[in-house]
């Protein structure tokens, strides 16, 4: 632990509680499972438009019945066909589930700071530049949506053992990142180098940009000598000897 100052995201004023967080983060999954529920409602009418628009098979049921070799293959591929149909309507619907669950995260933090949740709870994330609130989204989106989007796909794609593997897997990553939030962060906070903070919280100012603590003094320099004052020369007079007087007798 380190020290924290009143301008600390970490400092204890500065951290929402638990409880809020929570309920926030429960805002912002009641959404994403409405989004859920709209992608399967979609991803049914898709797999009732494969299955209303199948070719017809072309084999009646007595030849199935009594074992018709090329009917029962002729079957079988039809079969196989609509269920890889069927997967890849299931896969893309969770793909796109993941991707809105990203596109929401990362817009909201982007643009705001905060998501609904953390709107309605008085939270918010700092910083929130774009390209941390990418990382931050992609791990939140992964923990709480993508490992068990994956678990669901290994498991209709026809991996059980694989799927069950995949589930104990992103229950570990869901409370690992969840239960990390009593640290101060959670691990997509740690990965995009961010932190959730009460609204009222403001970030320091930025520093200038470093000094040196040693600057040496400016050079003095002494104004010129002023030009020297040339005063012209004053008239000299010289008196004129006066003639001495003559006298005549």
């Amino acid at each position: 632990m380190h020290p924290t100052t009143p301008q600390d995201p970490l400092a204890p004023e500065n951290r929402p509680a638990m409880a809020r967080r929570a309920l926030a983060w429960a805002v912002d999954f009641a959404l994403v499972l409405a989004a859920a529920y709209a992608i399967g409602v979609y991803t049914v009418h898709q797999i009732t438009d494969v299955w209303d628009n199948a070719p017809q098979l072309g084999v009646s049921t007595w030849q199935l019945i009594t074992g018709d070799g090329d009917a029962i293959d002729r079957a079988g591929q039809f079969a196989t066909s609509l269920w890889h149909q069927v997967v890849t309507a299931v896969i893309q619907g969770f793909l796109l589930l993941a991707a809105a669950t990203f596109a929401y995260h990362w817009a909201c933090l982007t643009f705001t700071g905060r998501t609904l949740g953390k709107a309605l709870l008085g939270v918010r994330l700092t910083p929130h530049t774009p390209g941390r609130t990418a990382a931050r989204a992609a791990v939140t989106t992964l923990a709480d949506v993508g490992c068990f989007a994956f678990a669901c796909c290994l498991l209709i794609s026809g991996h059980p053992v694989w799927s069950v593997i995949a589930w104990l897997g992103a229950v570990a990553v869901f409370w690992f990142n969840a239960l990390s939030a009593y640290s101060g962060r959670t691990v997509a906070d740690r990965i995009a180098g961010t932190t959730v903070v009460n609204a009222t919280y403001e970030a320091p100012a930025p520093q200038p940009a470093y000094q040196p603590s040693f600057q040496p003094p400016a050079p003095q320099y002494a104004a010129p000598p002023a030009p020297p004052q040339y005063a012209p020369p004053m008239p000299q007079h010289h008196p004129q000897p006066h003639p001495e007087p003559s006298w005549t007798p």
